[in-house]
């Protein structure tokens, strides 16, 4: 939200919905399973919408879905943004850094920057 006031840039909120393997070789159908989580994603990403107010008016939305989108840095490269914001995740070896990372900035020329939740 700074940076779209501050500098009048276009923003992409992207959020990623984990799907879970279904068949009788993963133990049974994990349909109901992956609707309930795209739509606690998609509420989610609804809940941003909502929490940007104003500044959301320069900015779009995406919903990507493991397994029928591309991969979230194949689909952030062919985007060419110039910044792509993380948030920090915290791990057992206490490390702030988001697992996407580093895949990000193999795929992409963007800086990637891992931001800090509010205290």
């Amino acid at each position: 939200r700074e940076l779209d006031l501050q500098g009048g840039a276009d923003l992409t909120v992207v959020a990623v919905v984990p799907t879970a393997a279904s068949g009788s070789r993963c133990g049974g159908s994990a349909l109901e399973f992956n609707a309930i989580v795209k739509e606690t994603v998609a509420n989610e990403l609804d809940g941003a919408r909502e929490r940007l107010g104003h500044a959301a008016g320069r900015t779009s939305y995406a919903l990507l879905v493991e397994g029928e989108d591309p991969p979230l840095q194949e689909w952030m490269a062919a985007r060419g943004f110039d910044v792509i914001l993380l948030p920090a995740r915290r791990h057992l070896l206490r490390t702030s850094e988001h697992p996407a990372a580093a895949r990000l900035r193999r795929a992409t020329d963007a800086e990637v920057r891992i931001v800090q939740r509010p205290r």
